[in-house]
């Protein structure tokens, strides 16, 4: 798991760079990659331990195209201060929708724990059918 600062995403009604509509009730993410857009990841508060699944359904915060960050381990470069546009970040390098972010009883910006996790399509339950 790598561990990063996270925010909340809030907007509720709005709509992401992806095209959802945010609500209260799917735990997503965004990470700023578009190609870890509907993956799954496991997301861990060490605070209290609390953990969430959610699936990746924004592109962000800041970034849209940090792979190493995402996909290779590298830190995120939104904790470098300026983004690939020039805006000056906060340092997250996730943002949490409310139903995640209540799982993990997050009551400010801080630090979470994060990795994608894989599906298993076909696996024992799928084969007994």
């Amino acid at each position: 798991m790598i561990a990063v600062k996270a925010t909340r995403e809030g907007l509720v009604g709005h709509r992401t760079a992806s095209g959802y509509v945010i609500d209260t009730v799917v735990p997503f993410v965004a990470l700023p990659s578009t190609a870890a857009l509907q993956m799954f990841v496991r997301v861990r508060n060490p605070a209290n331990g609390r953990e969430a699944l959610a699936v990746v359904l924004d592109v962000g915060p800041w970034n849209e195209h940090d792979d190493r960050y995402v996909f290779a381990g590298a830190r995120p470069q939104a904790e470098t201060g300026p983004d690939e546009r020039g805006r000056v970040t906060n340092g997250a390098g996730i943002d949490l929708g409310e139903r995640v972010w209540r799982a993990l009883l997050m009551t400010d910006n801080g630090v979470v724990e994060w990795e994608f996790v894989p599906l298993y399509v076909g696996g024992p339950a799928a084969a007994a059918v």
